[in-house]
């Protein structure tokens, strides 16, 4: 491709608490545009899956091209000099491809064309909020890409949690940013920023997305969910139509709140920290690890319907099956007999209870490993989880494949037990394909193996290694469509 550089400027539209907005010129960075052009040589561009890794060990992005049991190799990798040298953070793609990695130290969001040249263009770095950490593909809207922004954390900051880029007008408080793509090709255009939303709350932020496009956002020091208008085409599209004190007073002394005020609420223990929708129910599911529950909440009423109370139990953390039937409870054991331990929450049941799992290879002190990440095909016909390397787990370097339409509390098949390169730790993806099933697994192995594991999904075993950057970590796995046919895994 013969890259043509130039200066994009975009209008930043900053909102503030329930819709105060403020409009400045921003200048992003400069990179290289996107055209249909051939890339050097009359090459054409990128087909096939591929999979991103981040090494954290320099700073870059290494590309790695998947084309089965063999023959899978590094397309190309994007220097550092690219994200400002800076550690790279959570990935994304958009229904009209493009690829978005979050920047955290340098504020902003890197946007790369993984598809039109012969290896992936980094494009631009667009100005995001303080500190982005998480980021989403709207689930009604593909193009659009929810960034969190967790707010200042400087030793000895007299800000905890505040957007110094775009909120120290609006009183403080996190925020998150959206941006939406152009197309690839010829006339296509670059990502724009279409704003920041002010949100008031500080603490990690987490969203999910409802039916009905509301988008919901949680703030765990605040102890509250900000829920802002999804639709893009609304006249107050990113502005807070309300917000949820996730305050119990079975759980401590609660404050009277606006939902719809302008000042922050009072800050709780409740501190949600991970947000689901279920397909099935047509319901939010926000986990409350202060308090160790979930709460189910209605997006019409913004009403809590449901708490499950995890008491007694080890569980800690949560995902949801594609199906949107399965809340998939995850935990485990205290030294010195450490064990993952599973548990689900069958949403269709019409007293839906917490159920425990039997999984002999994860969770007995022989064969006890600590929990790592976890993911499910698409189609949700499978879950995999790795092995999370702690230090005083008995079984490293795993990843086991379970058939989860299997899964009849407590029994989960598994499939088999992978064992991985041993490393100081791992990451890993899923590539699938028609109706969301599984094709290949990609593995990090970082230092000193250095390297990414190709893995057959149908029979689990491994089949090639490839050597990319050092100390590879997180991964994600990208085809041109996938988006739209919603093949991507899921926590």
């Amino acid at each position: 491709m013969e890259a043509m550089k130039r200066r994009n400027y975009v209008y930043s539209i900053t909102t503030g608490a329930l819709g105060l907005a403020l409009v400045s010129l921003a200048a992003c960075s400069s990179g290289e545009s996107t055209t249909g052009t051939p890339a050097p040589g009359g090459s054409a561009g990128i087909s096939g899956p591929m999979v991103f890794v981040n090494n954290t060990g320099d700073k870059t992005l290494t590309s790695v091209a998947i084309k089965g049991d063999s023959g899978n190799a590094v397309i190309g990798t994007i220097d550092a000099a690219e994200f400002e040298n800076v550690a790279l953070g959570d990935m994304q793609y958009s229904k009209e491809d493009w690829i978005f990695l979050n920047l955290t130290a340098a504020n902003k969001v890197a946007t790369i064309d993984p598809l039109t040249a012969a290896t992936p263009v980094h494009e631009a770095n667009l100005q995001t909020g303080t500190r982005p950490v998480h980021m989403y593909r709207d689930r009604n809207d593909g193009e659009v890409i929810w960034i969190m922004n967790d707010g200042d954390n400087a030793a000895g900051t007299t800000t905890p949690g505040d957007d110094l880029v775009n909120c120290t007008a609006q009183g403080g408080g996190g925020s998150v940013t959206v941006v939406h793509n152009g197309h690839l090709g010829a006339g296509g255009s670059p990502p724009t920023l279409l704003g920041t939303t002010c949100l008031l709350a500080d603490g990690h932020k987490v969203a999910a997305f409802a039916e009905n496009g509301r988008v919901f956002v949680s703030s765990t020091t605040a102890g509250e969910i900000a829920v802002l208008d999804g639709v893009e085409t609304s006249a107050t599209f990113r502005q807070m139509i309300s917000r949820i004190d996730l305050c119990n007073p079975s759980k401590e002394t609660c404050n009277p709140e606006n939902p719809t005020g302008t000042t922050a609420f009072t800050p709780n223990s409740s501190g949600p920290h991970a947000i689901r929708w279920s397909k099935l129910t047509k319901k939010i599911y926000s986990y409350q690890e202060g308090y160790g529950q979930i709460v189910e909440i209605d997006p019409v009423s913004l009403v809590i319907t449901k708490t499950f109370d995890f008491a007694g139990t080890p569980y800690s953390n949560y995902g949801i099956s594609p199906d949107g039937k399965y809340l998939l409870l995850r935990g485990e054991t205290t030294p010195p007999q450490q064990a993952t331990k599973l548990g689900v929450i069958d949403l269709s049941a019409t007293t839906p209870v917490i159920a425990n799992l039997t999984t002999p290879e994860l969770d007995t002190a022989l064969n006890g490993t600590s929990p790592g990440a976890f993911k499910f095909s698409p189609d949700s016909k499978r879950f995999y989880i790795l092995a999370g390397n702690g230090a005083t787990a008995t079984k490293k370097d795993r990843l086991f494949a379970f058939d989860w339409t299997t899964v009849a509390p407590p029994a989960l098949t598994l499939l088999r037990e992978i064992p991985l390169l041993s490393t100081g730790g791992h990451g890993f993806d899923v590539l699938a394909r028609g109706a969301g099933e599984a094709k290949y697994l990609a593995v990090s192995n970082a230092a000193p193996a250095n390297s990414l594991t190709i893995i057959n999904a149908t029979d689990n075993q491994e089949k090639q290694t490839v050597p990319v950057g050092p100390n590879p970590g997180g991964v994600m796995v990208f085809e041109s469509g996938a988006a739209s046919a919603g093949n991507q895994a899921t926590n």
